[in-house]
């Protein structure tokens, strides 16, 4: 019995040390993304030097180090990285050829560009013949490579009206991209992996990601992306994201912590409420995704993680804040300060998953009621939005609506129906 409590020590040594290291690991390239995206290419590669002493880069990572030494005029390293990168598996060799990253190595290394170039045009070529939809797979990453562009490009000019003209060609490419995506869940479903690849997928779903104007459509790739998951069909991250973004369009609690609150300059000031985010961790590992201490980092705020007792007592004071201001709304509506009955319900409806179907269907009953007495037009417009989200929540039925005679206020404005034609 000794010798087999010995060996369980050691194991159990050897993980901790193992887990430890990558800790370390993922926190330094966690970190040097965020110096990354701050345009501060000199600390970001201290960062990646650092972390590539305890571990070998993936594709991904070697890559993004890669741009960083061309940032930072090191031929060497970046050549290096490239090298790595394209032997891991880097396959996208139409946005390497067009990466901005590398403009110092296409002008001052031209021979060995040339050689990177032709390694990585061979290699997706004949990565491409392992996949059952090549040609699907290239649709989508010029769909991405486009969007890319011209993001890039705005990023590069000053001038105010060149600005303008670019934010038009955005707008209008993001539009071309979303009916093209809606083309190609409705006749592919979710494309598997083995159709197009991991990079096919990850730029497919950075396309629905973006798409929140259209929620709904959101909602049906997630349900496609389902379909894929027994199979191993799917790359688990991407799913992770979406259902977390879906979740928070439709104003419930997400669950992997995967959105954030902004704060500006690549960086945010914490998650977005979770459910049980004493287990989030949990599932998250699940998903693939590395632990949100961890996670917090690329945005550039620390998070410690919560037990049990903290969770609860959170969800508690959260919970208590939602039931304080829906209390004085509804005293507030009793006395006829409208205002404040507006006020209340609308800060309610920023608190993720604080109000149930419920009580958004009584706050459009109730602003209904107001506007009959209250000209301005902000309570048919509040009213609307808590009926919209009921819609997009799946939540909602037009008898429920016609048999509500409140409602009649809001007959003869165009959301209304809008909103009865969604719901035949």
């Amino acid at each position: 019995m000794k010798s087999i409590k010995l060996i369980f020590f050691c194991t159990l040594v050897y993980i901790s040390s193992n887990a430890q290291s990558d800790n370390t690991y993922q926190s330094l390239v966690a970190q040097a993304s965020l110096f990354h995206l701050q345009k501060n290419p000199k600390k970001a590669a201290q960062l990646y030097e650092k972390a590539f002493e305890i571990q070998q880069p993936d594709a991904l990572t070697a890559y993004k180090a890669a741009g960083i030494y061309s940032l930072n005029q090191d031929s060497e390293k970046a050549f290096k990285y490239l090298k790595i990168s394209l032997s891991a598996g880097w396959n996208e060799s139409n946005w390497l050829l067009f990466d901005p990253y590398f403009d110092y190595l296409k002008t001052n290394n031209s021979e060995k560009w040339r050689e990177i170039e032709t390694l990585a045009i061979s290699q997706q070529k004949q990565y491409e013949k392992t996949l059952k939809l090549p040609a699907l797979r290239k649709e989508i990453n010029l769909m991405c490579l486009n969007d890319q562009k011209l993001r890039y490009k705005k990023s590069q000019n000053k001038d105010e009206n060149l600005i303008k003209i670019i934010d038009q060609q955005i707008n209008e490419a993001d539009s071309f991209n979303l009916i093209q995506a809606r083309k190609i869940v409705k006749k592919y479903g979710w494309p598997k992996l083995s159709d197009i690849g991991k990079g096919g997928q990850n730029n497919l779903w950075l396309i629905v990601q973006h798409a929140d104007q259209d929620v709904l459509f959101q909602k049906k790739a997630l349900t496609e992306m389902e379909k894929l998951i027994d199979i191993k069909e799917l790359n688990m991250d991407n799913y992770a994201f979406l259902y977390d973004r879906v979740q928070c369009n439709l104003n419930y609690k997400q669950l992997y912590g995967t959105q954030v609150n902004w704060s500006g300059n690549g960086e945010a000031s914490g998650f977005r409420p979770m459910i049980r985010e004493d287990s989030a961790n949990e599932r998250r590992e699940k998903m693939g995704l590395e632990p949100l201490e961890i996670y917090s980092l690329v945005y550039g705020f620390s998070y410690q993680p919560l037990d049990s007792k903290e969770s609860a007592k959170r969800e508690s004071i959260y919970n208590s804040q939602v039931k304080e201001l829906l209390d004085n709304a509804k005293r507030a509506y009793s006395v006829k300060e409208f205002q404040k009955t507006y006020n209340n319900y609308n800060t309610a409806s920023t608190f993720l998953g604080g109000m149930s179907n419920n009580d958004n269907f009584e706050a459009a009953i109730l602003f209904s009621k107001i506007a009959k007495v209250d000209k301005d037009e902000k309570y048919k417009g509040i009213a609307l939005d808590f009926l919209d989200l009921l819609y997009l929540r799946g939540k909602l039925k037009k008898n429920q609506l016609l048999k509500q005679s409140d409602f009649k206020i809001l007959y003869q404005e165009q959301r209304w129906i809008d909103l009865l034609k969604r719901l035949d």
